[in-house]
């Protein structure tokens, strides 16, 4: 018998608000893949830093400097995107007419939103493709710098939709809307 899923929001009810934190939605084959991938990062970083502060390179330094701070900056995305993975959340807290999204272990800075200028929320699964290219999201890949872009739960804020509860499924996220609706958080 299967049993039933009981979502992965955890919903911290206080007196003034309410806080939900949301572990991500983790890429077992990211997790399992990054660290090895890192490991062969590691020795080209060394070797290409060890080329550099040599006098063996010569003519060499300036196209070794150029590719170590390209080299530097994929090995920085590519932990970010491990560490994400692996221990990253949304906490999402509602209180004092004010909704503030944190993405804990992201590079993604903290938002906070005016409730007063906060309209229509509701609950949307995306339906694109997951793993779709050429202009598309590609939603099978969770990436430490657009999280905040995709969720469930949206709402209207002035000219734009704002997202939180990536990856959740429908019935999760109305459930969290009815939430916080029944404390008189949100309209």
């Amino acid at each position: 018998m299967e049993i039933p899923y009981h979502g992965r929001a955890i919903i911290n009810e206080y007196f003034d608000g309410v806080e939900i934190a949301i572990p991500v939605k983790r890429n077992w084959l990211l997790v399992a893949f990054l660290p090895i991938w890192l490991g062969g990062w590691s020795f080209g970083f060394f070797f290409a830093v060890t080329m550099l502060f040599s006098s063996a390179a010569g003519g060499a330094d300036l196209f070794v400097f150029f590719w170590l701070c390209i080299w530097t900056a994929g090995g920085f995305f590519a932990a970010a995107t491990w560490w994400w993975n692996v221990a990253g959340k949304e906490i999402i807290t509602v209180s004092q007419g004010v909704l503030t999204i944190v993405k804990k272990g992201s590079i993604a800075k903290t938002k906070s939103y005016d409730l007063n200028e906060a309209q229509n929320f509701r609950a949307e699964e995306d339906f694109s493709d997951d793993f779709a290219f050429g202009g598309r999201r590609r939603r099978g890949l969770t990436l430490p710098w657009n999280v905040p872009s995709e969720g469930t739960i949206r709402f209207d804020y002035g000219m734009e939709t704002v997202r939180f509860g990536d990856k959740l499924h429908k019935p999760e996220g109305e459930y969290i809307l009815q939430r916080l609706r029944s404390k008189r958080l949100i309209k």
